[in-house]
Formats: C-alpha cells, structure tokens, sequence
C-alpha cells in the first residue's frame, strides 16, 4: 500500500454557493461570504505540501470572485489545476481562467436536456453544460464529462458515453450518488442494488479506445474478481483529501469525517498521523476489511460511512 509524505491530489470546494438546485447537493442554499484568509492559508499549504493537482470544486466554483487568483497562484506554484463545474459560466469568465493557468474541467451532465434539465433545476443548464464542453477542448483543455449515476438516469447512461464521443471529450467518469447533503431527504435517488450493479457490469465494458471511460467506484474490482493489493479502489485518504471552503479536512469530499481544519492543523502532521486515515490505508474496515478484495475494492466510504459494509456490495 502506498504510504506517501502528503497527498498527491487534493479536491478543494472553494465556496458553498450555487446557481443550481441539484437534489443530491452537499452546498447549503443560503448565501455564505467566502473566506479569502482561510483561502490564502489553504493555499499556502498546498504549495507547501507539494501538492501535485488541485480539483477545485464547490457549489460552483466560479461564483468564488477569487476564482482568477487563486487558479494563478497554485499553478505559478507548478500545480495542476482543474475546476468541476456546471458549465453556466465558464464562457464568460474562460479568457481569464486560461490566462490564469487552467489545466482541465470537469462539467456535470446527467443525460438528454430533458433529464438533467429536470436533475439540476435549471432551465438552459444543458445546453451551456455541452457548449462549455466544446468549447474547453477548443481552448486546450482537458475535458471530462461528469456522470452521478442515480436512480433516474441509471438506464440512460450509455447516451452520456455517445454524447461524449460526440462532443470529443477526453474523458467520460460515472460516479455514484452518495447518501449526504441533500441526497439524505431525497433518497429517491439511490439506485436499486441489483440494478446499479447490473449497469456498473455494462459499464466497464464501454470501449476505452475512442475516449477514456472511468467508473469511480471501488466494487468494479470485485465485480471484476480482481484482489490486487496494487489496485487502488478508493483513493480517499491514501492519495488524496478533500477541504472545504472553511477549511475542514477529509478524507474524501464526499466522505465528511472530518480529520481537522486548515486553519488549525498541520497538514503534513495530519495526513502522517491521524488514526481514520491510517485505518483507511490498513483497510480496517470492519467486514469490507476481512474480504479477498479489501485492498483491490474495500467498498465506497463515502456512501457507506467510515467503517461499515458497502450497501452495493455485488458479493
């Protein structure tokens, strides 16, 4: 198992607020004023941590008014910076974005306009979300399209691969929807188990040649009957972090233990030394620790909690 200094790779919500009412939202619906203090600490270890890419995330990350400076600061520190974003804004604010230093974007699309549309509660949100596509791979970028696979478009995800292959993205990444945030009080979007790993097996058969398709959930190496201590299910505290726009760390963005706060925690010392992580890397998980397949796949923890068995476990 990997035993790095820092983390490679951070996801960093740099604010909390959105133009978009998505059911399965961690971001809160009131306005918050971001920090540019707790910002400029947060930056400030990344550089020192020698952190090697940034996935700046939120709410939607171009709402941030810091947005420019700070995508600047982290690649004048030789960093790989990306943001995951909706697409609503990218083509006014994307000269500056480039200018800045921009390396790649992740934008959400969930299937035809008609189901994203209804999804993330905008009117237009599919169209800007394919036009920003397209137009970031005429910018340079690396592009990837974001799938959260829930309960209504669980049949349908093979229109994203199509899509995708259309619109010439590099990447295609599906991702289960987690229980948290908004997603606890709309439960109606977790897919049924049987049916979810029924469509994560077609899933991982999608040819690989004409675009890069990623399935980010560890149970595909089970499902694969592959148990490989050299496979790397789940990165969550073992190559990466996530920290929110107050500073919060966690092992994963989507799994909230928090580990500590920017503001007060080393970020070296942390990552070095606290007890979840180490348990995260050993795979002392409880029942998802005592299978063949704990290293390879040892279960989602963020849909499944620290140390509980993964619910979609496919054995």
């Amino acid at each position: 198992m990997l035993n790095l200094k820092s983390p490679i790779s951070v996801v960093w919500e740099i604010t909390n607020n959105c133009n978009f009412k998505c059911p399965h939202c961690r971001a809160y619906e009131e306005f918050t004023v971001d920090d540019e203090q707790i910002e400029n600490k947060i930056i400030d270890e990344l550089i020192k941590n020698d952190i090697l890419t940034v996935n700046i995330s939120g709410g939607e990350p171009l709402l941030n008014p810091r947005i420019f400076e700070i995508i600047q600061r982290l690649s004048n520190a030789n960093m790989y910076v990306g943001i995951s974003t909706n697409g609503w804004l990218y083509k006014e604010k994307r000269k500056k974005l480039l200018e800045a230093g921009l390396k790649f974007i992740q934008v959400s699309l969930d299937g035809d306009k008609m189901l994203h549309e209804k999804f993330r509660g905008v009117e237009g949100s599919y169209e800007r979300a394919v036009d920003t596509l397209k137009q970031a791979k005429k910018d340079g970028l690396f592009t990837q399209m974001n799938v959260t696979i829930t309960s209504e478009n669980l049949k349908t995800l093979e229109w994203n691969y199509n899509k995708a292959l259309e619109i010439g993205v590099d990447k295609i990444l599906y991702r289960r929807v987690v229980s948290a945030g908004k997603a606890v009080e709309n439960d109606y979007i977790i897919p049924n188990k049987k049916e979810y790993i029924d469509t994560i097996q077609k899933l991982i058969k999608l040819d690989n040649s004409k675009l890069i398709v990623a399935v980010d959930d560890p149970i595909i190496y089970a499902i694969q009957d592959i148990e490989s201590d050299e496979k790397l299910g789940c990165a969550a505290g073992i190559k990466s972090v996530g920290i929110s726009s107050n500073g919060d760390i966690y092992p994963c963005i989507f799994l909230r233990e928090k580990l500590g706060n920017i503001t007060k925690d080393n970020l070296e010392e942390l990552w070095q030394n606290n007890e979840i992580l180490n348990k995260l890397r050993n795979k002392d998980i409880n029942e998802c620790g005592k299978c063949k397949y704990k290293f390879s796949c040892g279960g989602c923890r963020a849909a499944s909690g620290i140390f509980e068995k993964d619910l979609m476990c496919p054995i």
